[in-house]
């Protein structure tokens, strides 16, 4: 009885010392496939990549959606938030939809889609290292995560940054 006690007390003073608060998950894209500028539609390889986004990441959970005001972008995610009876949500810039996010979407998933220079611009203001300063204009493959995780130890917050670079739909240069 005497070990369950000490046991039991032990777990408590663990639990107090450090415990991890929230995670949130933010997955970028880049839009997918499109008609040379000043066009702005998605050719047939970037509806199919669209689709190829929605099956991937059907059950990653998302629950919101997040696109600037490009017919390219919203495309890309239309497919997904159509699937998932989501609205996309548009934004204009990084630094209000990071606000935006870390206010309302604390320890859920969302899906942001932008630009060959603003991706990686997103991917740096939520802290993490990004793997280009501008995408290649001829890249439409890559898919990011972005984990950030806020920790409590010892009444002391962090937070941290993990970045997934992944790859979805036809390989592009």
């Amino acid at each position: 009885m005497k070990f369950y006690i000490v046991f039991f007390i032990s777990l408590l003073m663990l639990g107090s010392s450090c415990k991890v608060a929230q995670t949130t998950r933010i997955y970028v894209v880049r839009h997918a496939d499109r008609t040379p500028p000043p066009e702005d539609a998605l050719i047939t390889a970037g509806v199919t990549r669209a689709n190829e986004l929605s099956r991937v990441l059907f059950n990653a959970g998302v629950d919101s959606i997040f696109s600037t005001n490009t017919v390219r972008t919203r495309g890309t995610v239309q497919p997904l938030a159509t699937a998932k009876g989501l609205p996309v949500i548009l934004y204009s810039n990084n630094t209000d939809l990071l606000a935006r996010i870390l206010r309302n979407s604390k320890g859920k998933t969302v899906l942001v889609s932008g630009h060959s220079d603003t991706a990686p611009g997103f991917i740096t203001a939520c802290g993490c290292t990004a793997p280009y300063t501008l995408i290649p204009s001829t890249q439409f493959d890559n898919l990011y995560l972005i984990i950030l995780q806020k920790e409590t130890v010892n009444n002391s917050v962090s937070t941290s940054c993990k970045l997934l670079h992944m790859k979805y739909g036809a390989i592009t240069n």
